[in-house]
């Protein structure tokens, strides 16, 4: 009799007896609900970096592409720190856009604006991971968030040695000086105008406000 009552108030009390596999597919269509919508808020943001991208090139074009240049569209590369792959991406992007409308309104030789997209877009591509990546560590002077700096610095090298480089060819002037035209306006782009806008949006105001918009923010030791 007791064996009886046992074997009932365990089976009546058992963990799987009572669960409820409409429970388990509602987790699962949640789980698949903000995937997407993740997703989604992803592209719209790699979108949004691209278009901006290709529009300030393309709006400057005279100062954007030629051997002395300010890019203003490049002051937008820091933020790759922030935002990682969706704005590498729609840089990269903006990149391709942005340098084959600008060449051609500007007279960029005909036969050099394949390497102009190619070589812009590969080196945004690299030189915004590496930014990212570097942003992310906690290297500090003091209170001062060097990580940020130096990921901008190494946009500023990495840009003006390859675009330099292959406008050196493009355009046939010294190697060095070709450099050095982009180096100075890199600097004035990224390094003033992209580390201001950068630490603007870097405030912890303005990080509150992109989390409560569901984005991934990275890079933001500072604000802890």
């Amino acid at each position: 009799m007791l064996v009886e009552i046992n074997r009932r108030v365990s089976g009546a009390f058992h963990p799987l007896r009572h669960t409820n596999p409409g429970v388990g597919r509602q987790m699962r269509r949640e789980t698949n609900d903000r995937v997407t919508v993740s997703r989604s808020r992803n592209l719209a943001l790699a979108a949004l970096f691209g278009a901006l991208y290709a529009a300030l090139v393309i709006g400057f074009a005279p100062i954007s592409n030629l051997p002395i240049q300010v890019r203003v569209a490049d002051a937008l590369m820091p933020l790759t720190i922030l935002f990682g792959w969706p704005a590498i991406l729609g840089l990269g992007i903006g990149t391709v856009v942005g340098n084959s409308a600008a060449d051609s309104l500007t007279g960029f030789p005909s036969a050099s604006i394949g390497l102009d997209i190619v070589g812009g877009s590969l080196v945004n591509l690299l030189a915004g991971f590496l930014a990212w990546k570097i942003g992310q560590r906690s290297w500090r002077i003091r209170n001062w968030n060097a990580s940020w700096f130096i990921a901008t610095l190494v946009e500023t090298a990495l840009t003006s040695v390859v675009v330099g480089g292959y406008l050196s060819v493009v355009f046939s002037i010294p190697l060095g000086l070709s450099i050095l035209g982009i180096l100075v306006g890199e600097i004035i782009a990224i390094n003033i105008g992209g580390f201001v806008l950068l630490n603007i949006i870097g405030t912890s105001g303005g990080l509150d406000l992109l989390r409560s918009w569901g984005l991934q923010i990275y890079g933001t030791d500072r604000d802890h």
